[in-house]
């Protein structure tokens, strides 16, 4: 039996945008197929550019945030990124947020998420954080599912966004990291 090498998780850098910004896509198309119109998923590619990530990618002050991607080699499989909580009433000195978390739909329930988020969540730990959030649609069961069965637990917070001409509702999950 050969032994295939795991992927190895590392900070993203601007050669990475391109990637990035195409798992981003192609992931929430996949992941949000029965819960958003039709329309609003073939405009993704309008509201994630690559030029976006290559000045988010050129521009993160790790280690208080960043961003991390899981590539065995040249191709990135997913992505994280991660850093002080944005939500009103929460403490930026002690709560991170991983506000992103994607992969290819063929890396999906593969371990691959895991790896990522345990890494995510260890380097927020390292710049000092004691808990995690995060926000995911109250509609994705598999995005919550994956959450639930890594420990995190819905903390009663809610949002809803009507940007979009139809209410997208948000729940937060929390994990003490520390």
């Amino acid at each position: 039996m050969v032994a295939i090498p795991r992927p190895a998780v590392r900070a993203a850098t601007v050669r990475d945008a391109d990637q990035v910004a195409h798992i981003h896509v192609r992931s929430w198309q996949a992941a949000h197929a029965d819960l958003f119109p039709q329309s609003n998923l073939d405009s993704i590619y309008e509201a994630f550019p690559a030029q976006c990530w290559r000045a988010t990618l050129g521009g993160t002050d790790w280690p208080k945030a960043g961003v991390l991607v899981v590539a065995p080699e040249k191709e990135v499989l997913g992505f994280a990124g991660f850093g002080p909580t944005c939500d009103d009433g929460e403490d930026q000195a002690l709560v991170g947020e991983i506000r992103d978390i994607y992969l290819v739909p063929e890396a999906w329930g593969k371990g691959i998420g895991k790896r990522l988020m345990s890494t995510a969540l260890a380097r927020l730990a390292s710049a000092g954080y004691a808990q995690a959030t995060l926000w995911v649609l109250a509609s994705n069961t598999r995005a919550r599912t994956f959450y639930t069965s890594g420990g995190w637990i819905e903390d009663g917070a809610r949002k809803c966004n009507v940007s979009q001409g139809f209410p997208i509702e948000e729940v937060r999950y929390r994990k003490q990291i520390a």
